[in-house]
């Protein structure tokens, strides 16, 4: 699977779907903006997200501090979630980057057309991540509120610039998002991993 190298919210999304920052200017981002995915996708979003069976209250633990269980859990959630869609990301990677040698050639202009499909092909896969997303977390007894919590402590401690504001999410449960610097232990913790967490890094962004 191709890696995914920390940078703008532009080039870790493309670096998953499209395989270069060019497309995603010229036409991930145009067709999405025309057809107003963003919305579409969020609604989408929320229907899934019912599927979710651990309903129970989620508060962070009061030191911030991430343990091993939780972490453990997190990995093997991502791990199904990759496995399930490397498959997909390759297939849109060389499309794209046939797609985006076509654009080139024709001055840097992609027709409406192309947008709308860039723009479906994207939604697609986002759903079909949401779902791996939501039998992961079933698969690993995680709550949506545990799993973002998780999620940003384990994203925080590889980094400032690595950091995830996931786009459309929601507030997130007490603890989620805060400022505060990870814990020694926590960045010992999951270093070891950084190359494979960051695999996972453009679907954090998406909220996954």
């Amino acid at each position: 699977m191709k890696k995914f190298a920390i940078g703008c919210l532009g080039v870790v999304l493309v670096l998953a779907v499209a395989g270069g920052a060019v497309t995603w200017f010229k036409v991930v981002k145009p067709g999405m903006e025309f057809a107003g995915g963003i919305a579409k996708l969020g609604q989408e979003f929320s229907e899934l997200n019912e599927a979710v069976e651990n309903r129970r209250p989620f508060r962070a633990p009061a030191d911030g501090a991430l343990d091993e269980p939780a972490f453990r859990r997190f990995l093997a959630a991502q791990r199904q979630m990759r496995a399930r869609l490397e498959g997909r990301l390759n297939e849109l990677n060389a499309k794209y980057e046939e797609l985006e040698q076509q654009v080139d050639q024709r001055g840097g202009d992609a027709t409406v057309g192309e947008m709308m499909g860039a723009y479906a092909d994207l939604t697609g896969l986002l759903i079909e991540a949401k779902r791996a997303q939501v039998d992961a977390l079933n698969a690993h007894d995680f709550s949506l509120a545990e799993y973002a919590w998780v999620r940003d402590r384990v994203y925080r401690a590889l980094g400032r610039s690595v950091a995830v504001a996931a786009i459309g999410s929601a507030s997130g449960p007490d603890g989620a998002g805060s400022e505060d610097a990870p814990a020694p232990a926590t960045i010992e913790m999951i270093e070891p991993y950084r190359e494979e967490l960051m695999e996972g890094h453009v679907l954090a962004w998406w909220g996954l």
